[in-house]
């Protein structure tokens, strides 16, 4: 049971004493803003807290909700606070597509501590082939390039689609096979090959995600998220990590920490979450286990996704 003493002025503190942390960047007002307009989200639902191994100046603190209870899209929230205008771009446009023609388990929105709101999350309902999702949707240039990719390593059920507003891109998120992707994903995408300690991370990952810009006509990353690891058992991926581990504040005695390791052409880095409110492993196994959807055979009678320019 989380304490009585979940306060907005508590989660402003915390964070403010993870910036300090991580040094990572804070500004007071934009955080004070975030807080007031998604408040019932922000105390009464899933949070965590995250960093990366990026230098000083690149690293970011997020903090983030997942609500698999109100069903209020955080869309509505932004709308009304104006934190998000209505706006006409492939990003928005698309978790508009969403929003449609999916079906929700849940919604999550994550914050960058100095800007404010940077993605919003859709936890679909049913898992959905990447070719029968991309019916229903007008995808980004290297979405239909990789469909025969995703099919080799049978990445085949995705359970949580985002859209990340500040870099023009949307995530998918995938329930992982029961077999190594990493070595043959970076092979055929032309990263760099991973090191045998990125092969066991991503052979324990719970999760998988790609992401595809609407700028790129190719996959511009993907991040294996493994989840579980006491304040002690984080591994020494990057000094950062170990003292973020060790001092990040929490709701519970016992947080758990989900270590990410993302792959791209230019290299890799990391990412390190806290949870916050030591509920985040019950949100993820609720998306990774929904049932799959049905295939695009029986979907002919919607109509089709807004036409992107360009």
């Amino acid at each position: 049971m989380l304490p009585a003493s979940r306060t907005l002025d508590r989660l402003h503190a915390d964070l403010a004493l993870a910036a300090r942390i991580t040094g990572a960047s804070l500004s007071a007002g934009d955080v004070a803003r975030v807080l007031d307009t998604f408040r019932d989200g922000l105390l009464g639902t899933s949070v965590q807290l995250r960093t990366t191994s990026k230098p000083l100046g690149q690293r970011q603190l997020c903090f983030r909700y997942l609500d698999l209870v109100s069903g209020e899209h955080p869309l509505d929230l932004a709308y009304a606070s104006g934190e998000l205008s209505e706006r006409d771009d492939p990003t928005h446009r698309w978790l508009l597509d969403v929003r449609q023609r999916f079906g929700a388990l849940g919604y999550g929105v994550d914050f960058e501590a100095d800007r404010g709101l940077a993605k919003i999350w859709q936890f679909l309902d049913r898992a959905w082939r990447p070719v029968d999702l991309g019916a229903r949707l007008a995808m980004p240039p290297g979405f239909a390039p990789s469909l025969g990719l995703l099919e080799e390593l049978g990445l085949d059920a995705v359970t949580i689609v985002g859209t990340d507003y500040l870099r023009d891109s949307i995530n998918l998120y995938f329930r992982p096979p029961a077999h190594d992707v990493l070595a043959r994903a970076c092979e055929r995408l032309g990263f760099p090959a991973p090191s045998r300690l990125a092969v066991r991370h991503a052979a324990q990952a719970g999760c998988i995600a790609f992401t595809y810009g609407w700028r790129s006509a190719v996959v511009e990353r993907i991040c294996f998220y493994v989840s579980g690891f006491s304040r002690g058992a984080v591994p020494a991926y990057d000094p950062i990590f170990l003292e973020f581990a060790a001092k990040a504040p929490a709701l519970v005695d016992d947080p758990r920490f989900i270590v990410s390791w993302s792959h791209g052409r230019g290299g890799h880095y990391f990412k390190l979450e806290d949870d916050y409110t030591g509920d985040v492993s019950e949100i993820f196994t609720a998306a990774m286990t929904v049932p799959p959807a049905l295939s695009s055979a029986a979907l002919t009678s919607h109509s089709p996704p807004h036409q992107l320019a360009g």
